[in-house]
């Protein structure tokens, strides 16, 4: 995002978003959050896309780029918008859509008048307190950026390191099985690659119940000759996605 790279300010709604500052601030009253830098470029993909979903994979490749990062990171910080917008009076700002990512609604943007402007003394002991902060970032960043060019290679984590590894065996191992696919067939017309061996109906009904627009493709195989290790993937806006557990496993032997 430009905006986030130039430093600047953007205004979504009735809000205004500082990415130098990295707050989101109301702006009928000054009330004010602060956030990461992850944390304010997931408010600003989703109030830019207001009523849409936005995936889960989305969003982290969009506010974490870069960076090797699991699922636990987004919700952590979608929990911290949450209740920091919460400290603000705003309670329903982030919608769950289950299973998909998450939304914010377009009249979640619009003022409503339930946060009025305060009187002018409280606004301007908050416009002072701002102008001092925002002195101390500024001080701040520019040491923060100095420190971070010498600690930059010290910083790596065993963590990380550990789970680049576990995505690349993953995906080695998602590329070698491709390897055994022998044909291709159709789910009531959803394209399917699989290893010629009729699909159980178990795995044709997860096909159903989970297809969206975004999904360009699925994979299914048997990981031995047992049905109750059904794998099925996808791949959806790019990425794989694994939907083995949607399988009903226990009744894969009828078909």
């Amino acid at each position: 995002m430009n905006d986030e790279v130039n430093g600047g300010c953007k205004r979504l709604g009735r809000f205004d978003v500082d990415f130098a500052r990295r707050t989101i601030t109301r702006i009928s009253d000054g009330a004010f959050i602060k956030a990461s830098r992850s944390e304010t470029l997931i408010f600003t993909l989703l109030a830019e896309a207001a009523n849409n979903t936005i995936y889960r994979e989305v969003l982290l490749a969009e506010c974490w780029q870069g960076k090797i990062v699991t699922n636990n990171s987004l919700t952590v910080a979608i929990k911290n918008l949450r209740t920091a917008f919460t400290k603000i009076g705003e309670h329903k700002i982030i919608t769950t859509e289950p299973k998909l990512g998450y939304c914010i609604r377009q009249t979640a943007l619009i003022d409503d008048g339930s946060h009025p402007p305060k009187n002018d003394a409280v606004n301007s002991e908050a416009q002072s307190i701002v102008k001092n902060e925002k002195k101390e970032d500024i001080k701040h960043q520019e040491l923060d950026n100095v420190a971070f060019k010498k600690t930059r290679i010290r910083n790596i984590k065993l963590f990380d390191i550990i789970i680049a590894l576990a995505f690349f065996f993953t995906t080695l191992i998602i590329c070698y099985r491709l390897l055994f696919f022998v044909d291709t067939t159709s789910v009531e017309g959803l394209p399917v690659i699989y290893d010629g061996v009729d699909l159980p109906k178990p795995v044709q009904n997860a096909i159903l119940q989970n297809d969206n627009s975004s999904i360009s493709q699925w994979y299914a195989f048997p990981m031995s000759k047992g049905c109750n290790y059904y794998q099925l993937f996808s791949i959806s806006n790019g990425h794989f996605v694994d939907y083995s557990s949607t399988i009903k496993q226990e009744i894969c032997s009828v078909k």
